[in-house]
């Protein structure tokens, strides 16, 4: 496995970063147990970043991988909060060290921002991220995003260390730009020293159908430090290892069709719709609905903020 320096972090992570969406209930719901199988394999195989979030809740999956990997201290994880408050910056910080058994979080983000002003208003939970650097409790400060502006706003603070952008070769799922757009936002960020690990290279499984040609494409890119690939099986943690470590003559995993499902005791409150960073649901006739096609990168966010537990990945 290709090892690299994230920026100027000082952290050293594997090309390779398990995204542990996909195992968590938003997605596949692996159980606790399940899910750190999963993890643990790709630990053996010399992965040795997991990106998480608060909101995934899969940080007992990677407390149980954890306590059974023998080299815990050489992993890096990065998790992600929503929190924009003194005090809720300091509670998600609290819960990913407990749940997670971690004394020391190696890199912590503010949760998908989109601009300058999100920023601004996410500031006070930005200053708690950056004492908790200077108290080491954290070791590097990010942000993750859609939107090429964030990336932008992100790379003029130096203070902001790493950032988690969506780019895939289709373009699928950037807000605020087109791929090239975000493409240059990336390399002027990777040339001020800002470390970069791409999400949705497959474009939330829309891309499955050309997955080696979808990871080259990323692969090639030198301001990109790291890739997140979801994974949900130890068949898919081997493949992708082998693929990430050279190996070109392999199958493609099959294709899995998904989709977002919606039940029919929606109440139509928009929580999803407000939820959505791509903007791809709309309230119709009393009901969530799907109001741009092909553009859903199937993250789930809509899931987890329904009051009523109304829709889903499947």
């Amino acid at each position: 496995m290709k090892y690299t320096e994230l920026g100027r972090s000082g952290l050293h992570v594997s090309k390779l970063c398990f995204g542990a969406l996909t195992i968590g209930p938003l997605q596949r719901n692996l159980s606790p147990e399940e899910g750190s199988q999963v993890l643990l394999r790709a630990l053996e195989l010399g992965v040795n970043f997991i990106d998480t979030a608060e909101l995934y809740e899969t940080y007992h999956h990677i407390r149980l991988a954890l306590q059974r990997f023998p080299w815990r201290e050489r992993v890096v994880v990065a998790t992600k909060s929503y929190a924009y408050t003194r005090e809720g910056m300091l509670q998600s910080l609290e819960r990913a060290q407990r749940e997670m058994g971690l004394d020391t979080i190696p890199i912590f983000l503010l949760h998908e921002q989109e601009s300058s002003h999100t920023l601004r208003g996410h500031w006070p939970a930005l200053e708690v991220l950056w004492e908790a650097k200077q108290a080491g409790v954290v070791q590097a400060v990010g942000i993750s995003t859609h939107h090429v502006q964030a990336v932008q706003a992100a790379t003029a603070i130096p203070e902001i260390e790493i950032i988690s952008p969506l780019i895939n070769m289709t373009g699928i799922g950037i807000q605020g730009g087109t791929r090239e757009e975000m493409l240059k936002a990336i390399a002027q960020a990777a040339q001020a020293g800002k470390g970069i690990y791409a999400m949705k290279p497959l474009g939330g499984g829309h891309l499955l159908g050309d997955w080696s040609k979808a990871l080259d494409y990323l692969l090639q890119i030198d301001a990109i430090h790291s890739i997140a690939v979801g994974m949900k099986s130890t068949a898919e943690v081997e493949s992708n290892v082998a693929f990430f470590q050279g190996r070109r003559d392999l199958p493609s995993p099959e294709p899995v069709s998904r989709r977002l499902h919606i039940d029919d005791w929606c109440t139509g409150c928009g929580a999803c719709a407000a939820a959505c960073p791509n903007g791809v649901l709309e309230i119709r006739e009393g009901r969530a609905a799907v109001a741009v096609r092909n553009q859903c990168v199937f993250c789930a966010y809509c899931g987890a903020a329904c009051p009523e537990f109304a829709i889903k990945v499947i």
